[in-house]
This record gives C-alpha cells, sequence and structure tokens, in this order.
C-alpha cells in the first residue's frame, strides 16, 4: 500500500468552547471506528482557541496540539472545522484554509448566508469540500438530501420550524395556552434559548438557515 494511502487525515479544530470541545473528544474517542469507515487513521493536529485554559477541563484534547495561532491550524490540516462563529474572522480562516488546499467543516449559519457564494466559489476553484449540513437542523439530515436525493426534482417551496427555540416557544403556547414571556423565561431557564434570545426570536436564525437552502 501507498504511503499516501495510510497517513493519517490531518484534522484542525478552530474553536473549543462547548461544540468544538465535544468535537475533539469524538474525534479523539471514536479515531478506530472512523478510520475503519474512512479507510485511513484520522488525527486531531491542531486545536486553536484564544485561551488554551479553556480546554483544561477536556482531558481528551492533547495539549500539545492547542494553540492560539489560528492561522497556522487553518493553513495546516486535510480538514479544518470551524466553530468559531461570527462572520468576521472565522471567514478569513476559512478563506485561508480553502486556500491552502483543505477542505472545510462548518456549522455557520451567519457566515454561510452571508458569505456563502464567496466561500462555495473559493472551494470549487481550489477543487476542496465545504460541507455544512449542521448550519440548518443540526443533526437532522437536510441538506444532503436536498442537494442529491432530490437533484432531479423542481423544489417550489419550504415550510417548517427551522428554530428550535421558536419550536420549544411555539408548541407550548399552543398545547398549554401560555404567554410568549413565560415560555420564553421557561426556555432560557432549561437552556433551550440564549441569554440574549434576538437571533432566534427575531427570525435572524432562521433567516440564515433560509437563505442556506436557498
Amino acid at each position: 500500500m501507498a504511503q499516501e494511502d495510510v497517513a493519517p487525515i490531518r484534522v484542525g479544530l478552530l474553536g473549543a468552547g462547548t461544540v468544538g470541545s465535544q468535537t475533539a473528544r469524538l474525534l479523539v474517542e471514536q479515531k478506530d471506528e472512523l478510520a475503519a469507515r474512512i479507510g485511513r487513521p484520522i488525527e486531531l493536529t491542531g486545536v486553536a482557541c484564544l485561551d488554551p485554559s479553556e480546554t483544561d477541563p477536556f482531558p481528551w484534547i492533547d495539549k500539545s496540539v492547542v494553540t492560539t495561532d489560528t492561522m497556522s491550524v487553518a493553513t495546516n490540516a486535510d480538514i479544518v472545522v470551524e466553530l468559531i462563529g461570527g462572520t468576521g474572522v472565522a471567514r478569513k480562516f476559512v478563506l485561508a484554509a480553502i486556500e491552502s488546499g483543505a477542505s472545510v467543516v462548518t456549522a455557520n449559519k451567519a457566515l454561510l448566508a452571508k458569505y456563502g457564494p464567496e466561500i462555495y466559489a473559493a472551494a470549487e476553484a481550489k477543487g476542496v469540500d465545504i460541507y455544512f449540513e449542521a448550519s440548518v437542523g443540526g443533526a437532522i439530515p437536510f441538506l444532503k438530501p436536498l442537494r442529491e436525493s432530490l437533484v432531479g426534482d423542481k423544489v417550489t417551496s419550504m415550510l417548517g420550524i427551522v428554530n428550535g427555540t421558536t419550536n420549544y416557544i411555539l408548541d407550548e403556547m399552543t398545547t398549554k395556552g401560555l404567554d410568549f414571556d413565560d415560555v420564553l423565561k421557561d426556555a432560557q431557564a432549561k437552556g433551550y434559548a440564549e441569554a440574549d434570545p434576538t437571533g432566534d426570536i427575531e427570525g435572524y436564525d432562521a433567516a440564515n438557515k433560509t437563505a442556506i437552502m436557498a
């Protein structure tokens, strides 16, 4: 077998917060199963965060790969997972990763809604992939069936509640007759809504997802 066939797939992780730390855990704890599925070993070679101490509660993250040099992680991997959020520095690092020849995985709906065409074009020009299933629907397979299974169909409309917070609020209001303000406070207390729920209840999250689906 050629050496390149058995070389590990290098994964760089941008962001080590709630989602990033658990992504790292899955990559480390399930590396054997992932290797069996992929046909090559997979290795977490870099974790970028503003403060390396953020990773202290996560023993599965090897301290030797943690760095504040985000650009270095973004440009020295085969696959870059962007979990920084926002549209500013995230765009810079995603484009840098693509330019370096890496494929990118992101759940950053705001980034894709605003800069999607630019990012898709950059990936196509470099011959790399950009995957973003989790940007709409979380773990619910939606974008892949839309792009592949329904490729021969003409989609005329899409209807649904695509925001988890508003889904919970609307359900509680409909089934229990509760007031919006009361349900929102309950959702925040249970962790279903952010401390600042503006992005959800004002429709920005749904708008971003709609732009991606379109």
